[in-house]
């Protein structure tokens, strides 16, 4: 075998090495820095242009936070999951708050408007928020105690008995 041969086996079998390790990759098991600590601080511009949403505005209040684009496939399938669950708990200080992510505003109206949810929107122009809180893809979830402190991050479109059971980790408790 040439010379030439061989390093085309080579880079090929290291190619075909690196695609396998990767698709064994699972983004699940990916770490947050902000897990287990105080939530980074945000202020954003309502999609409505009602003002801002700001998580200092939200202390003592339990709060699941969603990354999401119109352009996400994903968003769309857990999007009625979401609209569910806020029916269920907003009343009990629990609040949704959407963070439009590498989207245009008028696309995550548009998404609002048609697939509903009416808890606060906003865009993260520039994608600071989503840097602070070292999203790795949308959706993507953060779920924040009433305490200010992250308790937990779900990747990936979420279901019902998945939010639901974050939710309730993090919900406020009135004492009997």
């Amino acid at each position: 075998m040439t010379r030439g041969r061989a390093a085309v086996v080579l880079a090929i079998t290291a190619f075909v090495l690196v695609l396998a390790l990767a698709f064994r990759f699972d983004p699940h098991d990916l770490r947050s820095n902000a897990v287990g600590r105080p939530a980074p601080a945000f202020a954003l511009t309502r999609l409505d242009g009602t003002g801002t949403v700001a998580l200092r505005e939200l202390a003592g209040k339990a709060v699941v936070l969603n990354f999401f684009a119109s352009w996400c496939i994903p968003c769309v399938q857990e999007h009625p999951v979401l609209v569910s669950a806020w029916e269920r708990y907003w009343t009990a200080d629990v609040v949704f708050v959407g963070v439009l992510y590498q989207d245009d505003p008028a696309n995550g109206r548009e998404f609002t408007r048609r697939l509903g949810g009416t808890w606060p929107t906003a865009a993260d122009d520039g994608g600071r928020t989503a840097l602070s809180y070292g999203v790795f893809g949308i959706p993507e979830t953060f779920f924040i105690g009433a305490d200010g402190v992250v308790k937990g991050r779900h990747i990936g479109p979420l279901d019902d008995a998945t939010l639901t059971a974050a939710i309730e980790v993090i919900r406020p408790r009135t004492p009997r």
